[in-house]
């Protein structure tokens, strides 16, 4: 009883301050597109015959590397929904740029490190290149991409771990993964997905120049320069919010709070935020309000749930920023649960149109244009 009054409690204080609308917006968010993660079914057997127990989390358990199948899966779902301006539910892909390439740095001694472009990954991983759907779903206002990562994966702390022999991030590595959680030689880190997490300053030029590389990664992918961006783990230093700004990105996705490292002295702050909030550099921030994670939340109901903090956020007119991760939309791994959810996801979207007729599907970036547009029309120049 406590619990869910605490989380009550905080559905609406995530929703009090910030930018107000009376638009019904809808925002899906899903990061990870692009990431390994876990390679497959008997990576995942072999891992935990080797005592490395990936069987204690959901993403090594369900989140894999995308599939044709999941792609056109998800896609065929959304083209039955429209808004009511005719648009179909746009998911914003927050995509991660490719993946360490084992070999060459295993042939390099652990020396350097080399990075592998995802739909190169597809092609390995999955002996498949599905680039033609992405630019496809593109074109069709399914989806659009925006910055994740370069990889998910903090190179620095990685490679310092393979080039001392960390045994379990050693014994991972030979089997073409790095998301365990492991003793790693960081104090503050326990795995290696957090990509911008720098602890001194070093690290964050370090940050910096993969941050850089990435977005160029993603500009020659896609032909246009991302504007919107989410932090791994939802970490970074706040210092490197100048070099987004630098690079293009105008609105940052978050949660109400985002680990900031301090790269002078190693401790951790929480940054707090709301949407429509806006940063010395004028960026915005969008602030998820909403859930839909049916593989994280295996004892909710996922539709009634999202519903519920959809309501909440529109009681206080704001936008509904709905988090849901690639986890939930592919079955590389296990194809019922993929299945289970696509259902879900149809239900969820159902269920929107009939309680309000009048909503709005956006991208991560347009909604970030169109409270920009309110700012700048209410405050003229």
């Amino acid at each position: 009883m406590l619990h869910r009054l605490r989380h009550t409690i905080g559905r609406h204080l995530v929703n009090i301050p910030g930018w107000r609308t009376d638009r019904k917006i809808i925002v899906f968010e899903s990061d990870d597109w692009g990431s390994i993660r876990m390679p497959s079914k008997e990576v995942y057997q072999k891992l935990i015959t080797e005592g490395i127990r990936v069987d204690k989390s959901f993403y090594d358990t369900y989140d894999t590397l995308e599939q044709r199948e999941d792609l056109e899966f998800l896609f065929n779902s959304l083209v039955n929904y429209r808004d009511i301006r005719g648009n179909h539910p746009i998911f914003t892909f927050n995509t991660v740029m490719g993946n360490p390439a084992f070999d060459r740095i295993k042939e390099d001694n652990f020396e350097n490190y080399y990075h592998q472009f995802f739909f190169t990954s597809y092609k390995e991983y999955n002996q498949d290149n599905i680039a033609d759907l992405w630019h496809k779903a593109i074109k069709e206002n399914l989806i659009q991409p925006q910055f994740h990562a370069k990889e998910h994966l903090n190179v620095s702390l990685w490679m310092e771990a393979l080039r001392k022999k960390h045994a379990e991030t050693s014994i991972a590595f030979n089997h073409r993964f790095y998301g365990l959680k492991t003793n790693t030689p960081s104090f503050n880190q326990n795995n290696y997905l957090a990509a911008y997490w720098a602890e001194n300053e070093l690290e964050f030029d370090q940050k910096n120049n993969i941050l850089r590389e990435g977005v160029e990664i993603f500009r020659r992918t896609f032909d246009y320069k991302p504007e919107s961006f989410v932090a791994c783990n939802f970490i970074y230093p706040l210092e490197m919010e100048k070099t987004l700004s630098d690079l293009g990105i105008k609105y940052i996705q978050t949660q109400r709070g985002h680990i900031s490292p301090d790269i002078f002295t190693g401790n951790k702050k929480i940054k707090r935020h709301f949407t429509g909030q806006v940063n010395k550099i004028n960026q915005i921030y969008t602030v998820r309000n909403c859930f839909f994670e049916p593989t994280l939340h295996q004892n909710k109901d996922s539709v009634n749930h999202c519903l519920k903090e959809i309501k909440t956020a529109f009681r206080w007119k704001k936008p509904a920023v709905i988090s849901s991760h690639r986890i939930n939309y592919v079955g590389g791994l296990s194809t019922q649960n993929r299945d289970y959810n696509l259902n879900k996801l149809g239900e969820l979207l159902n269920l929107i149109l009939k309680k309000w007729p009048e909503v709005e599907f956006f991208s991560s970036a347009k909604l970030g244009s169109v409270i920009k547009e309110v700012y700048e029309n209410s405050y003229p120049s």
